[in-house]
């Protein structure tokens, strides 16, 4: 993309081609033709991961079977709409790939800040691991803590967002346009999320958690024990 952009190409392969094929021959096809195995080995990469993340969701509402079928079924209808939204987009390669960039940054920021500050300074690393797993655990199915805290950060976020052109689409925001395009929206995000869940994190009550740790652990130690002895019998 970096590349595209310098050498005006229309892509990030046409770019790498171009500077390869201007240093000595074939350099750029040799290389565009490795980029482009890479690019097939990420996209299955992505589907794969696109397919966990629906599954995963879904089942947050109503426990499912992941099964070979219901994975291969999701990967197509992901594939399909990911078709169809990039011919709907007519924005040229490098600019839609730096505004989904650009709008990944405003929703990961939030998380982010809300995990950091979730480990570092609210639970300091004391987790039950086996309760992350079930909606029935001491965690429940749904943090309302993190969710509002996310929802503050991101709405702080929007007067500073500048998303570049999408198709027909952009956005800068109020105080983003007083700054004269300047994008401070990740920090501003940053900043909001990470005090908005400092604030609902003194509602925790923490030590309710510590028998849920210890029961976690105990039950962590059986299995890796189980673990062993089966290691052992197969050796």
């Amino acid at each position: 993309a970096w590349l595209a952009i310098r050498l005006g190409a229309t892509d990030g392969l046409a770019g790498l081609q171009l500077a390869g094929n201007n240093v000595f021959v074939h350099l750029g096809d040799a290389a565009a033709l490795l980029s482009a195995l890479a690019l097939v080995a990420t996209m299955g990469m992505n589907a794969y991961g696109g397919m966990l993340t629906v599954l995963t969701s879904v089942d947050s509402f109503r426990s499912i079977k992941p099964t070979r079928a219901a994975r291969v079924i999701t990967i197509l209808v992901l594939t399909v709409i990911w078709y169809l939204v990039a011919t709907l987009i007519n924005t040229g390669g490098v600019a839609t790939v730096f505004s989904s960039l650009t709008l990944m940054l405003y929703l990961l920021v939030p998380w982010t800040a809300t995990n950091l500050i979730d480990y570092f300074i609210v639970r300091r690393g004391h987790y039950a691991i086996t309760d992350l797993f079930t909606p029935k655990g001491v965690y429940g199915a749904w943090a309302w803590r993190g969710l509002a805290a996310f929802a503050i950060g991101f709405a702080f976020e929007i007067p500073f967002m500048v998303i570049p052109e999408l198709g027909s689409w952009h956005y800068t925001g109020p105080v983003a346009s007083a700054l004269g395009g300047l994008d401070i929206a990740w920090l501003v995000g940053l900043a909001a999320t990470s005090v908005a869940y400092l604030i609902f994190g003194r509602s925790l009550d923490l030590t309710a958690e510590r028998a849920a740790e210890a029961r976690s652990a105990e039950e962590l130690a059986e299995q890796g024990a189980e673990h062993r002895v089966v290691e052992t019998t197969a050796a």
